[in-house]
């Protein structure tokens, strides 16, 4: 038989399979490599049929075999992953049992059949299935490749591992880490990974390794790693005691992260603790079962919704940029400043050339990036060659730096983050303009004004566009890309790379007052203003709105944006285009907070008290002085209790009616666009899915209803926009 290496003449030989190149055999060895057509390597129906045909027809009953290595063509995946479609192409979610089930038997046979060690040689990413097919295997060998890691991330899906990785998983490294593992979803590099890998090698050995090995395997030279259980381990495994501590601790973390919203971390401990010490097919069995209920449950429909959405809000038709980008000014120094240049620096490896008015001002923004990268190398989460690399490609200037407009001279894009005024924002476009070459485009981070109005100041409009980046950079991973009439399609198409390379999800947002995030959160601010002067308790409806799976409450995100700032959002949009839907609130305790200067969080004192020397342990306080405030025009101030539910409803009416209004008007381009902006932008409740796909699980005629109680209670604030009326009458969803 001949068996041709793709490598060296893919082009003139004929593929056996779609999924896989043809089977090699060296030395005894038979070398299976994944090649799917995608540019990952997942596993689809079409994926297992292959390895059926290859492992069965051609490995088993081989006598020139004596074991198998399994690796993947592609330079940066082993197996990323089970096909997601493959999950939602099954209509009935229960036949997902029998699928896993099946996988289950085909492994248990070949193995038993055919007595064979099997290698997995890692490169690249091993996620999900791809890390559970590696553990099926009797070696696992790993490279120390950057883009090597290996992971069980389905419970960000809203599912558990369904090929054994309960099960396997924690046979390797216990079930402490296993725990952690599968409970967070969280990536491990090979060195961090030493039980779950028997070797780590360099990517150009690992082929030759892997071969050596499994000769060795099958000789009897080589044995796998077997795991040696420390004092610890045999305590919290071994001792009924033990592990009832470790699953109550592992329940406890649960119940604080997930608030009980999300029903995949409780059925992965049920599974791992009610199977603790049975035959292996009864705890596969159970996971099996499991996984499957998990794949009908509205919490996995909405989580694999934003899985496609990411994918999604990426597509567009600007073209491709006429020019890459490779140096980038950022103007301003300041939090966002600050942090537009750490994520260029980081993340994209562009240059980056931060100035600001002064020494000091720079030197500040310097020292915030140098922080941040510091604590990422504490956290082991940044090596020290690249800790250095970023720092070096940040070069501070200010106004009285010599070479600053040689530097900015040769920027392909500037990232202005000044003062939200519209004289100061024409200022620095025009002082740009004569200091930038012709080509370079000007992006401008304001977070309300009309990138129109900005764009009348500049000689060259067509290279002006909105990038709206939300605070703090480094850690809220959406970015606004707003374009005006003459953006220029090249432009765009800068933008939206540069975001990307930045490590942001990008939506496009038509130019109008408050974009989309923004514009969604202005009326759902006002009703709760609305509220607070109803007398509503403000611990309450921070209680409230986390209690429904926000990050934080409205109260406190007042405090933390900074109520000078919210209040300036708020006052731009009541005066824009939003019309009723801006009214039935109050804004004079606001009002009068800024005249005391209490803006939140940075000046110490906001709608809670900030001491300087407070630990994280202490319960934050209302501001007494607010209270007393807010008492003189509101008597019976911060008494009233109203149920949670009801103003939960009344918030999220007001942020998803905006949001469909924004739909209805083209400000987004489509649901998806929707649901990403809300759920990267402000912490919409992912298992929600975003405002659409929220709609589409609890129904919109439920939505409208509501709102036009509301509306009767409450004013005409709470009319549902047109096209919720339609998709109500019509019964048709958002998404397909």
């Amino acid at each position: 038989t001949s068996h041709v290496r793709r490598g060296l003449c893919a082009s003139t030989v004929k593929r056996d399979y779609e999924y896989f190149d043809n089977l090699e055999i060296r030395d005894g060895v038979a070398i299976v490599k994944f090649n799917g057509p995608g540019k990952m390597n997942t596993i689809s129906a079409g994926f297992q049929k292959d390895a059926e045909d290859i492992l069965m027809n051609k490995v088993i009953g081989n006598p020139e075999i004596k074991a198998v290595v399994f690796m993947s063509s592609k330079s940066d995946n082993f197996i990323a992953g089970a096909d997601i479609d493959m999950l939602k192409n099954t209509e009935n979610k229960a036949d997902l049992k029998d699928i896993t089930m099946k996988a289950h038997h085909f492994f248990n046979d070949i193995k038993s059949k055919s007595k064979l060690p099997f290698v997995a040689a890692i490169d690249g990413a091993a996620l999900g299935g791809g890390l559970e097919w590696a553990m099926y295997c009797d070696y696992r060998i790993a490279t120390t490749s950057s883009k090597t890691v290996m992971g069980l991330p389905e419970v960000k899906l809203g599912l558990m591992p369904g090929m054994a990785g309960t099960y396997h998983l924690p046979q390797l490294v216990g079930y402490q880490t296993a725990l952690d593992m599968i409970l967070t979803g969280k990536n491990v590099k090979p060195a961090k990974a030493k039980k779950m890998v028997d070797m780590v090698v360099d990517p150009a050995s690992l082929e030759s390794v892997a071969i050596a090995q499994a000769k060795g395997l099958a000789d009897g030279s080589v044995k796998p790693h077997k795991r040696k259980k420390d004092l610890q381990a045999r305590v919290l495994e071994d001792v009924p005691f033990g592990r009832s501590f470790l699953f109550k601790k592992a329940k406890e973390t649960v119940d604080k992260n997930s608030g009980g919203h999300y029903p995949a971390p409780y059925a992965i401990l049920d599974v791992l603790e009610s199977n603790y010490g049975k035959p292996k097919m009864t705890h596969l069995e159970d996971e099996a079962s499991k996984f499957a209920k998990l794949a009908a449950t509205p919490e996995s429909e909405a989580l694999i919704g934003i899985f496609h959405g990411m994918t999604a809000v990426k597509k567009h038709d600007f073209g491709k940029p006429k020019k890459p980008v490779k140096n980038i000014g950022v103007l301003g120094a300041g939090l966002m400043g600050a942090g537009i240049a750490e994520v260029s620096a980081v993340n994209g490896k562009y240059n980056v050339f931060l100035k600001d008015k002064d020494a000091a001002a720079v030197g500040r923004g310097e020292s915030m990036i140098t922080k941040n990268l510091q604590g990422k190398l504490k956290k082991k989460r940044m090596s020290n060659f690249d800790y250095s690399l970023a720092t070096s490609r940040v070069m501070p200037m200010h106004d009285n730096s010599p070479a600053w407009t040689r530097h900015f001279g040769r920027a392909d894009m500037v990232i202005e983050a000044v003062f939200e005024d519209i004289n100061v924002k024409h200022k620095v476009l025009q002082e740009m303009e004569a200091v930038i070459p012709d080509d370079c485009i000007f992006a401008t981070n304001t977070s309300a004004i009309p990138i129109t109005r900005i764009a009348e100041g500049a000689k060259r409009p067509e290279r002006v566009i909105g990038m709206h980046y939300f605070s703090p950079v480094p850690m809220m991973p959406l970015l606004e890309i707003i374009t005006h009439d003459k953006t220029a399609p090249e432009v765009t198409a800068a933008a939206m790379e540069v975001g990307a390379k930045q490590g942001k999800t990008t939506i496009l947002v038509k130019d109008v007052p408050g974009f989309y995030v923004n514009r969604c959160l202005g009326p759902f601010s006002v009703e709760v203003t609305a509220m607070v002067k109803e007398g509503v308790s403000l611990e309450l409806l921070d209680k409230a709105m986390r209690d429904f799976g926000m990050p934080v409450g409205p109260i406190t995100l007042s405090d933390e944006v900074g109520i000078d700032v919210s209040a300036k959002v708020g006052n731009f949009l009541s005066n824009a285009d939003l019309g009723v839907r801006m009214q039935g609130g109050d804004d004079t305790l606001t009002n009068k907070m800024l005249e005391k200067g209490w803006l939140g969080r940075k000046s110490g004192k906001g709608f809670y008290m900030y001491p300087k020397n407070a630990s994280k342990k202490d319960k934050k306080q209302l501001n007494p002085e607010m209270l007393a405030l807010l008492k003189e025009y509101v008597p019976e101030a911060n008494s009233k209790i109203i149920p949670a539910e009801e103003i939960q409803q009344r918030l999220m009416a007001k942020f998803i009616n905006e949001a469909a209004f924004c739909l209805q008007d083209g400000i987004i381009r489509a649901p998806a666009d929707g649901d990403i902006g809300a759920v990267f932008g402000i912490g919409f409740p992912p298992f929600l899915g975003g405002p659409f796909r929220m709609l589409d699980i609890t129904g919109t005629q439920k939505m409208v209803d509501r709102m036009y109680a509301f509306r009767d209670a409450h004013g005409e604030q709470f009319e549902p926009c047109q096209l919720l009326k339609d998709y109500a009458a019509s019964g048709k969803k958002f998404h397909n």
